[in-house]
């Protein structure tokens, strides 16, 4: 092989894996939900943990009626969990990871972007009966994600994800559930 040739070998080869080397790949090493007081839980389990260049991560978030009455649940979005995102623990400002399901293209009320959603701010409501549940499968892009951490979950337009209320109370109680996500770098070299 002549320099010529080797140059234009190897210039492609490093051309080719700087694209890889760019981008950084996240792993979710834990999950971690706190019971409270509400007639509300929210269950979320790895499905996936490795957040590659070309395959998301997956949490399965289960949202559940642990109550004896039926509940009334409004958000916005997407019911009954609503457009769900990730922000660093601490940090009181905007959201850095933006949660996706497949339920956002079956909708119109949410429209998402490369670099962002938007979303209709009109009331969803819906009942959760005693005992049921219902569960979604959500997707952590890597290029949406920026560092590793601990992050907690939230509604990814407003802090509070819903609120509920049984058919006897006329007041509508904010549920915050407490879930903390932790995000550490893998390498991509092998």
């Amino acid at each position: 092989m002549n320099r010529r040739q080797y140059l234009a070998v190897s210039t492609a080869a490093l051309s080719g894996l700087a694209g890889c080397l760019g981008d950084t790949e996240y792993t979710i090493s834990s999950v971690e939900t706190e019971d409270d007081s509400h007639p509300l839980a929210l269950d979320v389990t790895v499905v996936d943990r490795d957040i590659e260049i070309e395959s998301p991560g997956r949490l399965d978030i289960t949202l559940r009626n642990t109550g004896t009455q039926d509940l009334s649940i409004k958000n916005t979005g997407v019911w009954p969990l609503g457009v769900l995102g990730l922000v660093s623990a601490g940090d009181s400002g905007s959201l850095d990871i933006l949660l996706l399901t497949d339920e956002y293209a079956e909708v119109d009320t949410v429209e998402i972007r490369p670099n962002g959603a938007n979303k209709d701010n009109a009331p969803l409501t819906g009942t959760l009966e005693a005992g049921e549940s219902i569960e979604r499968q959500y997707e952590l892009i890597g290029r949406r994600v920026s560092t590793a951490g601990t992050y907690t979950l939230q509604g990814y337009f407003d802090e509070v994800p819903l609120s509920y209320r049984t058919d006897e109370d006329a007041d509508w109680v904010a549920y915050h559930p407490s879930v903390s996500v932790t995000l550490t770098e893998q390498s991509v070299l092998p």
